[in-house]
């Protein structure tokens, strides 16, 4: 891969972790996705860096269960959705604007789409 390719992915890497990371307390933006973009990014631009990410907490706490199970649990989903569709709502009606209020309701459509369609995972329940 050419320096100049690697160079992009390492900046689009970094931008969607600082936005994974701002999405981790901003419910808007969507924090496993973004993260999944750095993983992929990382991969392709550092050996090094995806290494040091993969090692990380937030790797750890958002991405590893998802990449390795390919889902997320219902209480994951649920503690996802419910705060920005409480948020969207709140913005709904406060906002006088027809054309944000089009677009309130686009974002929260994609977002019920997005994870009616993922897959849940069950949590299996351990004898302790």
């Amino acid at each position: 891969m050419s320096i100049v390719k690697k160079v992009l992915f390492l900046i689009l890497g970094i931008i969607s972790l600082i936005l994974g990371i701002i999405g981790i307390f901003l419910p808007l933006l969507p924090t496993t996705p973004l993260l999944l973009l750095t993983s992929f990014c990382f991969l392709k631009s550092s050996d090094r860096l995806n290494e040091k990410f993969m090692q990380s907490k937030i790797y750890e706490k958002y991405v590893k269960k998802f990449k390795e199970q390919g889902g997320m649990t219902l209480k994951a989903k649920l503690t996802l959705t419910i705060p920005v569709s409480l948020l969207l709502l709140f913005m709904f009606i406060t906002i006088d604007s027809s054309i944000m209020r089009m677009i309130i309701v686009i974002m929260w459509l994609a977002k019920v789409i997005v994870f009616t369609k993922m897959k849940t995972i069950r949590v299996e329940a351990s004898n302790v």
